[in-house]
Parts: structure tokens; C-alpha cells; sequence
């Protein structure tokens, strides 16, 4: 064996197998980090038994407000359909402090500058929890029935 076929095998043959191995890791690391970043993927919204009595409940974390009707629910945005500014819950709806739009408690439009009604968000049951996709805007309410005794089975109304 020759001084240089010691020193590929030794030296140089670990160092691109090593370097190719923490590329691998480094690329592996960012394409998952990339789907916890985007806004297609589903949000846990927790446990449906906490959601308790009608009305509007709404998530300025999340940035959504799950409306509540009966035995079924359904989640609106709460990013005002202007310039993207959070909403505030009021008695009558949302309303906009960033340029004054006004909203009913549905995200009717009821005075601009907003162009629409505040959008739709995909919602799911899943073993017993409320998901979210914000990714999705609808244009209607994608309402989840709510089944107390049935456990998972749960249908889109």
C-alpha cells in the first residue's frame, strides 16, 4: 500500500462519508422544521368537552374564533380581510382597530374598508380534539357536528 492510498483510505474516505452524513442530518432537519412553519398544517385547538355553551369563543392566539351553534361548530379567522390585521371580539361582532371594519358575529362585513366577510378556516374532530387549518380559507362554514355519546364518529354538517 502505497503513502497515498493510506492516506485516501485513513483520511480523506471518513471525512466525505462524515461530512455527507451531517449534510444529510442538516437538510433531514430543515425540510421537517419546514411544515411546522407553514400555515397548511393542522393546529391542535385542544379537547371539544372544554368548548362548553353556544355562541363565539374566540382564539386571538391562534387567530381564529370557533363559533359554536347548537351541536355543531365551525372556526372563523380573525384576520381582517383588509390589510391581514387581528380582529377584536365585540358584542356585535369584530371589529378591525387597525382601519375601523366593522363585522357581524357570522364575519359579515358590515362597513369597510374591508373587500369581504372574514374567511373560513377547515376544521376537524379528531379523538376527541378540535384541529384547525389555517392554510385553507373557505367561504363558507365547514361546520363539525358534535356527537357527546359517539365518541370519534363525527360528521361535517
Amino acid at each position: 500500500m502505497t503513502r497515498r492510498e493510506w492516506l485516501f483510505k485513513t483520511v480523506a474516505r471518513p471525512a466525505v462519508v462524515g461530512t455527507g452524513v451531517v449534510l444529510g442530518a442538516i437538510l433531514l432537519d430543515v425540510w421537517r422544521a419546514a411544515g411546522r412553519f407553514s400555515s397548511h398544517h393542522w393546529s391542535d385547538l385542544g379537547r371539544i368537552d372544554t368548548l362548553v355553551g353556544e355562541g363565539l369563543l374566540p382564539l386571538p392566539a391562534q387567530r381564529i374564533a370557533l363559533v359554536r351553534q347548537e351541536d355543531r361548530v365551525a372556526a372563523l379567522s380573525l384576520e381582517c380581510t383588509h390589510l391581514g390585521c387581528l380582529v377584536n371580539s365585540v358584542d356585535e361582532g369584530f371589529f378591525c382597530p387597525c382601519h375601523g371594519s366593522e363585522f357581524g358575529p357570522r364575519g359579515e362585513v358590515y362597513s369597510g374598508p374591508a373587500p369581504r366577510n372574514l374567511d373560513w378556516l377547515s376544521l376537524r374532530l379528531r379523538h376527541g380534539r378540535l384541529w384547525v387549518q389555517a392554510g385553507t380559507r373557505l367561504r363558507e362554514p365547514q361546520w363539525v357536528v358534535i356527537r357527546q355519546d359517539a365518541g370519534d364518529s363525527v360528521g361535517k354538517a
